[in-house]
């Protein structure tokens, strides 16, 4: 999953104007180039082939070697926590690494956000008084409240597509476990969309909803931001689900039924509960991920909608750099917000 989602970087960093020089070829630098031009799309689609072909061959390899064996962590007996003590030098190196994934992951990043946020004037820097929160402010006095939308639109978009991949992760999940042998082929079709890069599946999305325009008129609305970005994210709650599943042991499902249990009931009682966790941190990925997109919006979004991402590009764009972190540290707040609350409903 890394490795797929890794490859489609320079693509969407092309995409995003954050590569200005590329002098070494990639895969997706260079469809980067066929891509804008319809005339010369199809010339990219080689290249798309052979990473598709190159990240199955690699899912192959990994399903062969994690299905030798498996551990189901959650079974009928019980079960006993224990902690092993660690050296002082032992401690000193984690707390040390720990301290040192934080500072490069969270300090450093978020630092520069919310200090760019906050200050007034760019070429006094962090100086005393030249810190301000009227940017904030700014993002709720517009006269066109096109922040205020912008959020709107990207909650309303990560809560649909989230669900979405919810449900549908969870129904191949579960297809995919009844039947094992041929259950493979769908799963590979739904990692599908992480073995492309963004910019080619969003593109490809685009010109099929165009074509069928006259029998079903999706395109330039919200609903077809919604199937985007369900076919963009639907392999990570596929992946979460099937964590879960793998964590569980058989041996639960095989006592509800010698005690009588139909399906659906071994499913609502036993299984639903067991992976719900895994599902819910499905949900939560992907709508952290649906938040901040910006690639789908970019090419496929109506007219005149902005979301969280392009509003801040715009903001970029025009000088607003200060105004664009504002949204964006309002945009971590509000990820943040929802993990917590979520986290919180899981305990209860």
């Amino acid at each position: 999953m890394f490795f797929s989602h890794f490859k489609s970087l320079s693509g969407k960093a092309r995409h995003q104007g954050l590569l200005t020089h590329d002098r070494e070829g990639r895969f997706t630098t260079e469809m980067g180039k066929w891509l804008p031009q319809r005339s010369s799309a199809p010339l990219a689609m080689p290249l798309a082939s052979v990473l598709v072909t190159i990240c199955l061959l690699l899912w192959m390899v990994q399903n062969a070697i994690t299905t030798r064996k498996s551990y189901s962590l959650v079974g009928g007996k019980g079960k006993r926590m224990t902690l092993t003590p660690l050296s002082p030098l032992a401690k000193a190196i984690a707390w040390g690494y720990l301290a040192f994934l934080l500072l490069l992951s969270i300090v450093i990043p978020y630092f520069s956000i919310i200090s760019t946020s906050l200050i007034k004037l760019r070429g006094f820097g962090l100086s005393a008084g030249n810190f301000t929160l009227s940017h904030y402010a700014e993002l709720f006095s517009e006269t066109e409240n096109d922040a205020l939308s912008a959020i709107g639109n990207s909650l309303f978009l990560g809560i649909a597509s989230a669900t979405l991949c919810a449900i549908l992760g969870t129904l191949i999940v579960l297809t995919v476990r009844k039947h094992k042998k041929s259950g493979k082929i769908l799963e590979a079709q739904s990692l599908l969309p992480e073995m492309l890069p963004g910019i080619v599946l969003v593109i490809g999305i685009m010109l099929f909803w165009n074509d069928i325009y006259s029998l079903l008129p999706l395109y330039n609305t919200m609903v077809i931001l919604v199937i985007t970005y369900a076919i963009l994210f639907l392999p990570y709650t596929v992946q979460y689900v099937t964590s879960a599943f793998t964590q569980m042991s058989e041996s639960l499902t095989e006592a509800g039924r010698v005690f009588g249990g139909s399906s659906c009931y071994i499913f609502r009682h036993i299984t639903l509960p067991l992976i719900l966790k895994g599902v819910c941190a499905g949900w939560m990925m992907t709508f952290i991920i649906s938040v901040r997109e910006l690639v789908a919006p970019s090419l496929i979004a109506p007219p005149n909608t902005l979301v969280i991402s392009t509003y801040i590009m715009r903001e970029f764009e025009q000088g607003s750099v200060s105004l664009g972190m504002s949204m964006a540290v309002l945009c971590v707040a509000i990820t943040v917000s929802a993990l917590m609350i979520l986290k919180r409903r899981m305990r209860l």
